[in-house]
């Protein structure tokens, strides 16, 4: 599979005196749990610490900080999501799973883009599967 990346919009959800920002080209990557943002782009922003968490990275496994909440629109999708710190020298941007399970996107592999879920006609649609065990 090839380089896949994607346009967003980012706006600070708590703070609307922050300026939001567009990135071009900012890239998807379902091996990243959440949407991760550089230091730079965090502090732009004007987004809040939450908490540290423990991540494997290539590097090994770190500890990284979280912040929030912002709200990240892909093609007309909005959602509210917590950041994680990117530490990378030549990556600003990257978004996850949890942001592309939540918007409603796949990654299709022959075309190298994001899609709309093709199951779901187009929409957004999100699952909430509840088996019957009780």
């Amino acid at each position: 599979m090839g380089k896949v990346t994607t346009n967003i919009k980012l706006r600070n959800f708590n703070d609307t005196t922050a300026t939001p920002l567009e990135l071009n080209n900012v890239i998807v990557d379902s091996g990243a749990t959440l949407l991760c943002l550089s230091p730079r782009l965090i502090q732009q922003l004007n987004l809040t610490r939450i908490h540290s968490v423990k991540v494997n990275t290539s590097m090994g496994v770190e500890q990284l900080s979280t912040y929030g909440a912002v709200e990240l629109e892909i093609e007309q999708r909005k959602g509210i999501f917590e950041v994680m710190e990117l530490k990378h020298p030549k990556i600003e941007a990257l978004v996850g799973q949890i942001p592309l399970e939540r918007l409603d996107f796949l990654i299709h592999p022959g075309i190298n883009r994001l899609i709309p879920n093709p199951e779901h006609d187009n929409q957004l649609i999100l699952d909430q599967l509840v088996l019957d065990l009780w």
